[in-house]
């Protein structure tokens, strides 16, 4: 008898520890999703990062027909050999071409950030749902993402301080505009004209650099604050139940639609607060 009551106590526990590991499964895959969202918050903000770089140096768009056209009377008027190296601003020279080292440079940065987030990432892909380990490595990964958030919170802030600018497409209006007030063939009446579709189209590009500037700053402060709220998660991991964990997910929701919402002028403010609370 004294054998089956310790078979019933075994057996009791047993029960228990499957019941704490299956809880903890629970607790790990729902601290996955939080995760999940960090994670793709962060590519979505690179990939804006990098469209960004790359919108600085691109020119205006043209229709096929007028690259076309472009590039006959370019050949034209071109009197001297076609090489490789003159072959593309023959066929497109308002683009201005970006330094091979600048771009590389460029890349390889882009592509340190995307590797430190997504190896942070990988940590909770290869945790051990409902192991001892897998908390500790939950713990352990708290120091890593206050580094990482402090480094989203800079590059968020820099770039709500000094967006970048379509250089390319100012430049060119900038050029047209010297062209025609050059011109002593137009009476005031067309110069005019001229000056008012100029503005207009002054103005046309500045409302496109700001969408793309705010956008991307858009991307980054979703990031962060989506950061913040893991770190909290993180920090408390064992104080909480899956109820909290799901709840955090359902926030992070939430959060992102609020700063959808926010203003070209209330996402350049928050964003050059970031350093102030960053690990806070």
């Amino acid at each position: 008898m004294f054998c089956t009551f310790k078979r019933i106590i075994r057996n009791g526990a047993l029960v228990t520890i499957i019941g704490l590991l299956a809880a903890c499964s629970q607790k790990a895959e729902t601290l996955k999703l939080s995760v999940t969202q960090f994670g793709t918050a962060t590519e979505t903000a690179f990939d804006g990062y990098d469209a960004a770089f790359s919108a600085q140096f691109a020119p205006f768009p043209k229709s096929a027909d007028a690259q076309r056209d472009e590039f006959v009377r370019n050949m034209a008027a071109f009197t001297g050999p076609v090489t490789p190296s003159n072959i593309e601003t023959l066929l497109d020279p308002d683009a201005v071409k970006i330094s091979p080292t600048v771009r590389d440079q460029w890349t390889a940065t882009l592509r340190d950030l995307r590797n430190q987030y997504q190896q942070f990432v990988a940590i909770f892909d290869n945790i051990e749902a409902g192991s001892a380990l897998g908390a500790s490595a939950v713990t352990q990964s708290g120091p890593i993402l206050e580094k990482l958030r402090t480094q989203l919170a800079t590059i968020t802030s820099d770039f709500a301080r000094n967006p970048p600018t379509y250089l390319t497409r100012r430049s060119t209006l900038i050029a047209e505009l010297n062209t025609f007030r050059k011109d002593d063939s137009n009476d005031p009446e067309a110069r005019d004209l001229e000056y008012q579709i100029w503005w207009q189209r002054w103005q046309g590009l500045l409302a496109e650099e700001q969408a793309m500037q705010s956008k991307t700053l858009r991307a980054f402060l979703t990031a962060t604050k989506l950061g913040d709220k893991l770190q909290g998660q993180i920090d408390n991991y064992a104080r909480l139940d899956v109820a909290s964990l799901i709840g955090a997910v359902e926030q992070g929701i939430t959060l992102a639609d609020q700063i959808n919402k926010l203003s070209p002028q209330e996402l350049v403010t928050q964003g050059t607060g970031l350093l102030e609370t960053a690990t806070q």
